[in-house]
């Protein structure tokens, strides 16, 4: 059984892979480079991972972790106009602290795709997820689920959208429009 300071260490390669993954992407973004940022020796990193790709898994299940069943899945508790607004809420302040470089699942997913089977699959079961999140608020709503899952689906491909226009335009008022879009989806 690994210490609690070993783990401490894992999870530290960890989020500062995932902050560069994100920022840099996964393919421009070596082993060294991620030591050097985390502070820690090549030792280190083969002691946890194996590999880079082992790393990336590690990365991919953080981000199902942190943004989804620690952040949007106990929102999706609430209706669909309370769940809108926290998201983009959230987001924005993402962004004003500099934090924000768009969402991770599809950056990456989407770099990944046709390169690197288990990580994008990896991807694919966190989209899904999503799509999942964004159906269970919807029926929370009061929509049917078949309804709601047909709506989680075109939700998905609004937010997405304007999500990866802020991250190539860096325009800050796409997160106004993901707000007003997808609540339109309910009140029409």
């Amino acid at each position: 059984m690994k210490s609690a300071k070993g783990l401490q260490a894992k999870q530290h390669l960890i989020e500062t892979a995932s902050k560069l993954f994100l920022k840099n992407g996964y393919s421009n973004t070596g082993i060294n480079e991620i030591l050097k940022e985390a502070n820690m020796s090549k030792g280190s990193f083969y002691f946890y991972f194996s590999s880079k790709k082992e790393l990336g898994l590690e990365v991919a299940n953080y981000y199902g972790k942190s943004l989804l069943s620690n952040w949007l899945e106990p929102l999706s508790n609430y209706k669909w106009d309370i769940f809108v607004n926290k998201l983009v809420h959230d987001i924005k302040s993402s962004v004003s602290a500099g934090n924000y470089f768009g969402c991770p699942i599809a950056v990456l997913g989407l770099e990944t795709a046709f390169t690197e089977d288990k990580l994008s699959e990896a991807y694919a079961a966190a989209i899904t997820k999503l799509i999942n999140i964004f159906s269970k608020s919807l029926q929370v709503s009061g929509l049917e689920k078949e309804k709601a899952d047909i709506l989680a689906r075109k939700a998905f491909a609004i937010y997405e959208g304007h999500v990866l226009y802020y991250r190539i335009c860096k325009d800050i008022s796409s997160f106004d429009c993901i707000k007003n879009d997808l609540l339109l989806l309910v009140n029409n």
